[in-house]
């Protein structure tokens, strides 16, 4: 009898230790914790400060500025690789890592431009500034849909837009890394005599997804429009990438996700950045002053989900 009794509370502490109790939610672990900064802004001083943080990925933005107003490289191809060997140093000696790269974007760096020489020509300075990165080993390449459109191109804009992300997708799929389109700020269609970029809504980035190649993922940027989390939940496993900041989708605000101004609902993003399973980097794309206060907010954040659970 007494071996049997032994036997039964074995199983029963087995059974404790590898079942979760019933009806307590099992949240995921927290993600790396990463920024954009401007790639002439990285120095080595800088990047071990973040790292000291605990924020171990970047992504590089300002990178128009290796392109000329005629799309070709600017100055010598030769001084910018030495910027970015440069720059792979102070990378590799600190340890913070290049998580994405936020790709020129401009009336001129129009993925759906309708002239189909100009956007020839945009496909391949994009396809320039990804190689001239490279080294760097970024892990995703975020692209803009489009610029502000005329009224009435829409319909042929999509089509252009559609062309030139299979065209790069082709370019850039050998090169080992992600291809991630971003969502765009539009609360509503028009925004003076112009329509809003491409992208907008949650129906119009689902309509247009269908015909992009399915290996091709969304970043979702929790300033462009209201209630991300929407977005978040319908794109599922095909959300590659965040752009982390606070607002309510009627403009560029991109204030520290904790700031008040903001409308965004935390703990609804942080319960859907769950339920799609999102495992990527918490990039942000904010103000801030230190980057001690993104860690801090993340953690503030965070701790807010968990005490909903």
């Amino acid at each position: 009898m007494g071996r049997i009794m032994r036997n039964v509370i074995h199983i029963v502490i087995w059974l404790w230790l590898i079942v979760p109790f019933s009806g307590t939610a099992q949240p995921r672990k927290t993600n790396e914790i990463g920024y954009a900064l401007d790639f002439q802004k990285i120095s080595l001083e800088r990047m071990q400060y973040a790292k000291s943080l605990g924020i171990n990925y970047i992504e590089l933005s300002g990178v128009s500025a290796v392109l000329d107003k005629d799309l070709s490289i600017k100055d010598s191809a030769i001084s910018w690789t030495q910027k970015i060997d440069s720059l792979k140093d102070i990378l590799d000696a600190s340890g913070m890592k290049v998580w994405s790269i936020h790709m020129p974007f401009s009336k001129q760096m129009d993925l759906s431009i309708l002239d189909e020489d100009t956007r020839q020509k945009v496909i391949e300075a994009h396809l320039q500034v990804v190689a001239l990165f490279r080294p760097l080993k970024p892990q995703i390449v975020l692209f803009h849909p489009s610029y502000y459109l005329e009224k009435g191109e829409r319909e042929h804009r999509v089509t252009q837009l559609i062309k030139s992300v299979k065209e790069l997708y082709k370019g850039v799929r050998g090169r080992g890394v992600e291809m991630v389109v971003e969502n765009m700020l539009g609360p509503q269609p028009t925004v003076g005599e112009r329509e809003r970029p491409l992208l907008r809504t949650v129906a119009e980035c689902q309509e247009i997804f269908k015909h992009f190649p399915k290996q091709v993922g969304l970043a979702v940027d929790m300033c462009h429009i209201a209630q991300p989390e929407k977005l978040l939940l319908a794109f599922g496993k095909r959300v590659k990438t965040l752009h982390v900041s606070n607002g309510n989708g009627q403009a560029e605000h991109h204030y520290l996700p904790c700031d008040s101004r903001g409308e965004n609902n935390w703990v609804a993003i942080f319960k859907a950045l769950d339920q799609i399973g999102y495992s990527g980097v918490f990039m942000h794309e904010c103000k801030y002053t230190d980057e001690q206060e993104l860690v801090d907010c993340y953690q503030t954040l965070w701790n807010q989900y968990l005490n909903t659970l």
